[in-house]
């Protein structure tokens, strides 16, 4: 159904998903009101600094950046940013260790083939090689019968071996289930090559074009990326749009007549506001809860059970002029509380006071696990210890730590999870006027990149310029 000019539109949820959505809706004479719970605009994507005797620290919500295959999108994130955006190099490296003892190696993130069985033993390399010729044959003689879970995608393409030492460890870490759990679409979107041939096809092929999840820059804002989200308020308010903060949503009732009576609370009290349309970007359980329970919501997200995966940021703050050239670093091994680190100063300069530098590094855990209850002062001293004790940082180089806790951080694709988002999304369509965007919105995995480009589309399709909504995720690939 196509949005009139003159209609009211409700977002829920004001991070990039329900802030890029409002703006260009606004820029297209749309009447927006975006709800965000939280104090700032941004959600997962906000900047917080901390004062400090040394001067002013800045981290994200784990580290957003920004880069696309699109020139449209980067194109409309460049026009929003003028000068504020920073083209910063692509370093990733991954730490290889028995189980992330001391005595590992740093090795380049993603694995480069065939140059990459170096950092192997010889024994190492000869029983990936095996086990990929073995794959290989099995393949061929059984036929491709379908991938199930993210263990069946990888064995099949790359070998048993390779799975065990490089894509099992630090899947399993981020996800808390094992491989065999995990729905084989979160290897097919996230790993781009189709096997380790094609791998080494492409690497002694001068011609051959790089992986898509290969990237050299990437796009990031001087004082963080929240500076994203808040300059789309700012333009949303500028052009007469509303971004209400501190406020939450309890309930959302569709009316006899069409549209909704979205009910919020400030903290104050509670709030009726009237909506033609309401698109969400909060958690799809939340949006379930909030709809009346005489219309199944209640029943469909008890049968349809969603998981989403939480995190712990702990922020260190170091006396040192750098800890090393990484964009990321990823930390596999079980023994090492955190997973992946990077240093904000390697993004922008101003991310921390001259003479210092810091570590984002993100705990992957959920709420009621041991690690989410731990003690803030713990954990900044476990990481610093554990990334001290291989190596990375210097000991004694901590000056401060910070921890926050975040939930909801990201979709979790188990075995079955389509079914039931096709459930979800089955149930919700009921209503016309009431659509989902967003990562966490509409349960889909995508970066920033694939949360803009789904809002545009979105805004495309409620004004008229596509006849139907185009899913975004269909199509994307993680870099």
């Amino acid at each position: 159904m196509i949005s009139k000019p003159n209609e009211h539109i409700i977002l829920l949820g004001g991070g990039v998903a329900g802030l890029a959505t409002g703006l260009e809706l606004a820029r297209r004479g749309r009447r927006v009101t975006v709800i965000e719970k939280g104090p700032v605009a941004g959600g997962l994507a906000q900047t917080f600094e901390y004062e400090t005797p040394a001067g002013v620290f800045r981290f994200d919500i784990g580290g957003h950046r920004f880069h696309s295959h699109k020139p449209e999108i980067i194109g409309w994130v460049k026009d929003l940013m003028g000068a504020d955006l920073l083209y910063v190099p692509r370093i990733s490296r991954i730490y290889l260790s028995n189980d992330g003892k001391a005595g590992g190696k740093f090795v380049d993130y993603p694995l480069q083939f065939p140059g990459a069985l170096s950092i192997f033993s010889p024994g190492q390399a000869a029983r990936i090689l095996s086990s990929y010729a073995a794959a290989t044959v099995r393949n061929r003689i059984d036929g491709s019968g379908p991938d199930v879970s993210f263990e069946d995608w990888v064995v099949r393409r790359f070998g048993r071996a390779l799975y065990e030492v490089y894509f099992e460890p630090y899947t399993e870490k981020v996800w808390g289930i094992s491989c065999q759990e995990l729905s084989a679409d979160w290897a097919a979107q996230r790993i781009s090559l189709p096997s380790l041939s094609e791998a080494v096809k492409r690497a002694i092929s001068p011609g051959a074009a790089p992986p898509a999840t290969i990237i050299s820059h990437f796009w990031y804002p001087r004082l963080g990326f929240g500076m994203i989200p808040d300059r789309m308020k700012s333009e949303i308010e500028r052009l007469g749009g509303q971004v209400i903060l501190g406020t939450g949503v309890t309930s959302v009732v569709p009316q006899v007549e069409g549209g909704f009576t979205v009910t919020v609370d400030d903290g104050v009290g509670q709030h009726q506001l009237n909506a033609d349309r309401v698109i969400s970007s909060i958690p799809m359980n939340f949006l379930l809860a909030s709809l009346p329970a005489d219309s199944g919501s209640r029943a469909v997200a008890e049968d349809f059970k969603l998981r989403y995966r939480d995190i712990i940021l702990i922020y260190l703050a170091i006396k040192a002029p750098q800890v090393s050239s990484d964009s990321w670093t990823y930390f596999p091994g079980r023994s090492l509380l955190v997973g992946r680190t990077h240093e904000p100063r390697n993004w922008s300069p101003l991310m921390t006071p001259d003479g210092y530098t810091s570590l984002a590094a993100e705990v992957f855990t959920s709420q009621g696990e041991p690690t989410w209850e731990q003690p803030d002062e713990a954990l900044v001293q476990r990481a610093a210890d554990d990334l001290s004790g291989i190596g990375f940082m210097a000991r004694g180089s901590l000056q401060q730590g910070w921890v926050r806790r975040v939930r909801f951080a990201y979709p979790v694709y188990d075995i079955g999870y389509a079914d039931k988002v096709k459930a979800v999304h089955k149930f919700l369509d009921q209503w016309s006027n009431l659509h989902l965007v967003g990562r966490t919105g509409s349960f889909r995995y995508m970066n920033s990149d694939g949360v803009i480009e789904d809002a545009l589309r979105l805004a495309d399709y409620l004004t008229g310029v596509r006849g139907e909504y185009v899913d975004v995720s269909k199509t994307y690939k993680v870099d």
